[in-house]
């Protein structure tokens, strides 16, 4: 049974499940770009309460599981949405014709916000491709120029990327007056 159709008639069974059943209920379970599992997986965050996404974001934070990254990209994105921002998904892996962005969040104002998820900040993340994504986003159109650009690191150790991004030339080199 597909997972909506089991949300729908036994949500307290689903809400026993860990977040990685649930990932393997939605569609055929494998989470990819444009797949029925990813479309099935967002509509069931859209559903569940607060508490079971902060359980699952916990879940993909403390346990490593196949395509956690991806699932914790879809939580973040559903919290926008409950903090009223328009959110597109983005891409889970970029590909050399499309904008590698996890999100984009408008806010009511229409002000725009690039988000870029990280489960640690143990490996480098690259400064200069998530001020591209943007860069790329505003020459689409998809952005405005007075954006910006929110990296949610899932764990509480964020001293050095806190460093790096005082440090970079991105950290100062927009003009958000517009």
């Amino acid at each position: 049974m597909p997972l909506i159709a089991l949300w729908e008639s036994s949500s307290a069974v689903v809400d026993q499940f860990s977040i990685e059943q649930v990932v393997a209920m939605a569609g055929n379970g494998e989470l990819r770009d444009g797949s029925l599992c990813s479309a099935e997986l967002r509509t069931f965050f859209s559903q569940v309460l607060i508490p079971k996404i902060a359980t699952y974001v916990e879940r993909c934070l403390s346990t490593a599981f196949p395509k956690n990254g991806m699932v914790l990209q879809d939580l973040i994105n559903e919290l926008g949405r409950r903090l009223d921002f328009s959110v597109e998904n983005g891409r889970y892996q970029g590909t050399t014709n499309s904008v590698g962005f996890d999100g984009i969040w408008k806010s009511p104002e229409g002000r725009s916000i690039v988000i870029e998820v990280k489960t640690t900040d143990a490996y480098r993340i690259s400064l200069d491709r998530i001020a591209e994504y943007r860069d790329k986003l505003i020459t689409a159109n998809q952005i405005g120029k007075s954006s910006s650009i929110l990296i949610v690191v899932g764990r509480d150790d964020t001293g050095e990327l806190e460093a790096q991004v005082r440090g970079s030339r991105h950290a100062w080199d927009y003009d958000y007056s517009a």
